[in-house]
């Protein structure tokens, strides 16, 4: 029996070592870098932002990260955005996000630029991103229009309708075999010797 074991062992080592399989804590802790497939220059005030997006064209309930920097760098500088939804509605991508908007800080994945992670906007049509800075130079504020279209796949009604067939098909099998292997349904169940 020790036999099977140190051999399954040995077995589990190779297979790790040949594909490349390491504890979390052995792997590097350095961030893939982003991919920006488009940017947009708006003008705030003195300054020109440079706004890149990880995704183009931009999708409604799609993720995508959102970096952020000025020609001089954001060394100095202090800004805060306010993404306004099509309806008006303030999108709010950090905890710390209030209705008058976002001060923004650095992207984990680029510090030095500012950014959001992983954030979807939740709305087609037209988002305004509404700058405001405030550096050596001056305050200064500015928009963007960004045009978001419609979410990709199939409508989320089918989509779910779709992924709970295999739910319909289990529950229904589910009541036979407990029909059929209930307590009551056993002759030993009714002896009372």
């Amino acid at each position: 029996m020790s036999k099977r074991i140190l051999f399954a062992l040995a077995a589990a080592v190779l297979l790790a070592a040949t594909t490349g399989v390491t504890p979390a804590s052995a792997r590097g802790t350095e961030a893939e870098p982003l991919d920006i497939v488009h940017t947009e220059l708006t003008t705030v005030g003195p300054y020109q932002v440079r706004t890149s997006f990880s995704r183009w064209p931009l999708r409604s309930e799609r993720s995508l990260d959102f970096l952020f920097e000025t020609e001089q760098g954001i060394a100095g500088l202090k800004a805060t955005l306010k993404p306004v939804a099509p309806d008006g509605e303030v999108l709010r991508p950090q905890q710390q996000s209030t209705a008058d908007g976002t001060e923004l800080a650095r992207h984990p994945r680029a510090l030095d630029q500012w950014g959001f992670d992983i954030v979807a906007l939740n709305q087609p049509g037209i988002w305004r991103f509404e700058f405001t800075l405030d550096g050596p130079d001056g305050p200064g504020t500015g928009v963007l229009e960004v045009p978001v279209g419609s979410r990709p796949g199939p409508p989320g009604a089918l989509a779910w309708a779709v992924g709970l067939l295999p739910l319909a098909a289990v529950v229904p099998l589910g009541g036979y075999l407990w029909w059929r292997t209930r307590p009551g349904r056993r002759r030993d169940t009714w002896q009372w010797t």
